[in-house]
Formats: structure tokens, C-alpha cells, sequence
């Protein structure tokens, strides 16, 4: 009669601890009351089931509890001390950028990279192939090397005659150095091109980075690289300046971003969890028709639509800040000029290559955008030069030249050539002011 007490009390035990992992884990918060629920429901089983006293019981789970404290006191020790960083170790990734390895906390900036920062990898999958949880591609190896400034270039520049800004369309770090647009004009133009792009920065942060940064390198030219994608959207329609990400952690939230238990949870999370394919991303993908007739399957991401009020009012704020932009420049004697970066959608629609896979693919708006800009840029001053670069990357991909990454919202090494090859020409005295499509 024991032997059957004892194999229901355990078959029930299995039972509810399957139920509760099997609800799945939502939050990190949810991974901690399942592990500590988990921990306390066992000692429990082991208490009924054992035959020692309950006072030897007592005394065990005290003794394993606080023995788990003492090893995982320690091992944090390592961590507040500054011996181990346990996000890079383990590789995962902050809430925030200047969370991740690599980047560091700026009062005006929000963040940036560190100086001399060097990390060698391979790009395996695309931002959106995350977030579709696809396989893997082959991989392509990159290394990164940043200056004493912290942007990616591969020596510290005193001076340069053509400075580049933006964000990852500039930084690229899916992509080998050589690839780079600035080293495509650097190239072409057999000059010094410096790449001043930091991925997820914004108009208000890439004005920071113009005043502090670019007019110190002296240079003659001053290339604005604006991604539709992002790039107004991160805009407050008020007129304020938002140009820093307010730094309003406390330390201890900085330390426990690289935390051992922090770090250990999210690991435990991503194995319980699993990769979870994002649903809406699903629905927006198309073929691809390349130059040997080769088949791709294209992801998209951004979604465009009509300018609403709102945009119109995010308009107005890009607009004060590249009337700031043009007015330090101009005070130094320096060409502006503004590149339009089209998402992926708007390079691809209508293409005979190209065949939209759903109804939500081929029902898909565009917007004016690039007039917008150019028009708005016309009438603050007729010396901003204007490049939009939806026609060059459109040409190249109606030849079959894959300028987009398939499962990321980034260029390719083709479409990195083509944009720098679109913006030399405007560099050595070709057309400007290109917005039609």
C-alpha cells in the first residue's frame, strides 16, 4: 500500500511540474518563479518520500540553499570586481545598445562604440531571419575594427576630405570593410573617406555626431546618409532636442545587465522558449529573379504608407535639424549633401524580376518620401545637395544584381557598390537632385 502511495504522490508531482513548464515561459520574471517553484516543489517530494528525520531534512536543504548562495555570491563577485563580463561570455544581448558588448554609455549620444573596438565573426542570418527564426545562411566573415573615435575605420584619421554619416546603411557590421560604401568612394575618389555611421542612430544623434565629430576631421564634404526605413520614425514630432537617449540607469542596473544570474536566465529562457517565428513577417516575402535566373526568396520588413499628420510633423523636426546641419557646415565652408536610403520594399516593387508570394506583398503602398525630402531640402537652400538612390539600386536590381540582403533589411556588398558609385558620381559633378522614381 506504500509502495502505491508513494508512486501516485510521484506521478502526481511529474505530473504538475510538466503542467507548469509546460505553460510556457514568457518573462524572465516567469523563468524565476518556475526555477524557484521548480527548487522548492523537489525538496518538498524529497521530504515526503524520505525516510530521515525531518530535522536531517532541514538542515540539508538548508545547508544545499545556502551553499548555492555562497557559489553564486562569488561567481557575481567576479563580475562586480570587473574580472568577468559574463554578456560577452556568454553572448547575449542587452535591452538597451549600450547594454551590448562593445558600446559604451555617451551622456549627449545615448551611446557609442568603444575606441579601438575589434571583433572578428561571421554573418549567418539577417535581422528579419531572426526574427522568422530561419536557418541558417552560409557564412560570411567580417572583421571589425573601430578608431580612437569609436567609428568603423581601420586607422585613426586626423583629416578627411569626405566624411559619411548615418547609421548601419554607413556602419555596415554584417559586412567586410572592403565592401563599405565609404571605401568604394575612398577608392574612387583616391581620397581619405571617413565612415562616421553608428547602427540605430538617428537624425538627432547623427547632428551630434556632425558638430563633434565631422567638422574636427576638416573635411570638404559632408555626405548625410537618411534611411526611410527608421530614420523619421525616431524623430519626436515636437520641437525638442532628443538627441541623447537619457541616461537614467542607476549603476546597479548597469552591472546587473552583465550579471551572471542575468545572463544564465536568459540563456535558460532562450532554451525553454525556443525561437518563436514573428507572424507578420512571415506574410511579406517575394522571388527574386537574379542575373543567371537564379531564385531568391526576399524577406521584408518596413512597412510603408501614406505620411500621416504625424510624419508630417516628424518632417518639420528633420527639417530644423538639417537647416542646423547646413548652417554649421556652410560656417566652415563645407558641401552638404543628403543620400536618400529606400527600404528594400521600394527598390523591388514592380520589377519584372521580382514577384510579390501574397496579396499583402503586391497590395503594398509607397510613399512620396523621397520628394518630401527633396523638395523640403530645396526650400531651406539650393546649395544642400540632394541624392535619392532608389533609381540606382532599382537599376541594378532589374539586371538581376541582388542589392539587399535577402533575410536582412541591410545591402548586400552589390548594393553598398552601387550606392557609393550613385554618390561619387554626384561627388565628381553629375546630376543632384534625383528624387523621381
Amino acid at each position: 500500500m506504500k509502495d502505491k502511495a508513494t508512486w501516485l504522490t510521484l506521478t502526481i508531482f511529474t505530473s504538475a511540474c510538466a503542467l507548469l513548464w509546460l505553460t510556457g515561459v514568457t518573462s524572465t520574471k516567469h523563468l524565476v518563479d518556475n526555477l524557484i517553484a521548480g527548487y522548492l516543489l523537489s525538496w518538498g517530494l524529497y521530504a515526503f518520500l524520505s525516510d530521515l528525520p525531518r530535522r536531517e531534512i532541514q538542515g540539508r536543504f538548508i545547508l544545499m540553499t545556502l551553499c548555492g548562495i555562497v557559489v553564486l555570491g562569488t561567481a557575481e563577485l567576479l563580475g562586480v570586481t570587473g574580472l568577468v563580463n559574463y554578456q560577452m561570455l556568454f553572448g547575449t544581448q542587452g535591452r538597451e545598445w549600450f547594454d551590448r558588448s562593445g558600446y559604451v554609455r555617451d551622456p549627449e549620444l545615448g551611446y557609442r562604440r568603444q575606441a579601438h573596438y575589434q571583433e572578428e565573426g561571421a554573418f549567418v542570418r539577417g535581422n528579419i531571419g531572426e526574427a522568422l527564426c530561419l536557418p541558417a545562411n552560409a557564412p560570411q566573415r567580417f572583421d571589425l575594427r573601430y578608431d580612437h573615435r569609436g567609428f568603423r575605420n581601420d586607422t585613426d584619421l586626423d583629416r578627411a576630405e569626405v566624411v559619411v554619416i548615418g547609421d548601419s546603411y554607413v556602419e555596415s557590421p554584417m559586412l567586410p570593410g572592403d565592401s563599405l560604401l565609404t571605401t568604394q568612394l575612398s577608392h574612387r575618389l583616391r581620397t581619405s573617406v571617413a565612415n562616421l555611421g553608428i547602427s540605430g542612430y538617428g537624425p538627432e544623434q547623427e547632428l551630434v555626431v556632425l558638430k563633434r565629430y565631422a567638422l574636427d576631421l576638416q573635411p570638404k564634404t559632408i555626405v548625410w546618409v537618411f534611411f526611410e526605413g527608421n530614420d523619421l520614425y525616431q524623430l519626436d514630432p515636437e520641437e525638442q532636442n532628443l538627441s541623447a537617449v537619457p541616461d537614467t540607469r542607476a549603476e546597479h542596473d548597469e552591472y546587473w545587465m552583465r550579471s551572471l544570474t542575468r545572463n544564465l536566465l536568459l540563456l535558460s529562457r532562450k532554451a525553454v522558449q525556443g525561437c518563436v517565428p514573428h507572424p507578420d513577417y512571415l506574410r511579406l516575402r517575394g522571388t527574386f529573379h537574379d542575373t543567371e535566373g537564379n531564385e531568391t526568396l526576399l524577406y521584408f520588413w518596413e512597412r510603408l504608407g501614406e505620411l500621416k499628420p504625424t510624419d508630417r510633423l516628424r518632417l518639420e523636426r528633420l527639417r530644423s535639424i538639417l537647416t542646423e546641419a547646413y548652417h554649421v557646415s556652410r560656417q566652415q565652408g563645407i558641401r552638404l549633401v543628403v543620400a536618400f536610403a529606400p527600404v528594400k520594399h521600394r527598390v523591388h516593387q514592380g520589377l519584372k524580376n521580382f514577384e510579390p508570394l501574397t496579396a499583402e506583398m503586391r497590395e503594398w503602398p509607397l510613399n512620396e518620401l523621397p520628394d518630401e525630402v527633396a523638395s523640403m531640402l530645396n526650400t531651406l537652400s539650393p546649395d544642400i545637395e540632394f541624392i535619392d538612390l532608389t533609381p540606382p539600386l532599382r537599376e541594378a536590381a532589374a539586371q538581376g544584381v541582388l542589392t539587399y540582403l535577402p533575410d536582412d533589411t541591410h545591402w548586400t556588398a552589390e548594393g553598398q557598390r552601387v550606392a557609393g558609385e550613385a554618390i561619387h558620381h554626384l561627388l565628381a559633378g553629375g546630376q543632384t537632385r534625383v528624387a523621381k522614381q
